[in-house]
């Protein structure tokens, strides 16, 4: 009977601890570890990349919320332009895109982890394409001018 109780009392206060045995400062000291969320990563960022036959390239990309999406325009290259839309969920970001070419329409997808700075840091793929994935990483330069938004 008083190990049945021993047991309820050491469960009630580990409950009453957030489940933490080592009482709540413990718990508050593992949320300082966790990364704050990026805010609005709206903005003008560099990007740059290597494409399928490996070959680096650089350009600029400017990203634009648009209540829960984002438009995403890259200029890359020797003057490539391509667009797309995108969403986001917590630190990940995914945009689809279309660009025109000689062989027809090229179609992709992007899909960035977001760091601090904010940093864009993931890897896109193409269709048609070799079938390989590419990395990417674009950096943020500057916030959008009021009339953009």
């Amino acid at each position: 009977m008083v190990s049945q109780l021993l047991v309820l009392v050491a469960s009630f206060v580990a409950l009453n601890n957030g489940g933490n045995p080592q009482g709540p400062l413990a718990k508050a000291d593992v949320s300082k570890g966790v990364p704050q969320q990026v805010g609005d990563i709206s903005g003008y960022y560099t990007c740059k990349g290597v494409e399928a036959s490996g070959k680096p390239y650089s350009g600029v990309a400017v990203v634009v919320k648009k209540n829960d999406v984002y438009l995403v325009q890259w200029m890359v290259g020797g003057g490539s332009t391509f667009s797309g839309v995108a969403i986001r969920q917590g630190d990940t970001f995914a945009a689809s895109w279309a660009m025109p070419s000689d062989r027809g329409i090229i179609r992709g997808v992007n899909l960035y982890r977001i760091e601090s700075g904010p940093r864009l840091v993931g890897r896109w793929a193409s269709s048609p394409g070799p079938g390989l994935v590419q990395n990417e990483t674009l950096t943020f330069l500057k916030k959008l001018d009021h009339d953009e938004d």
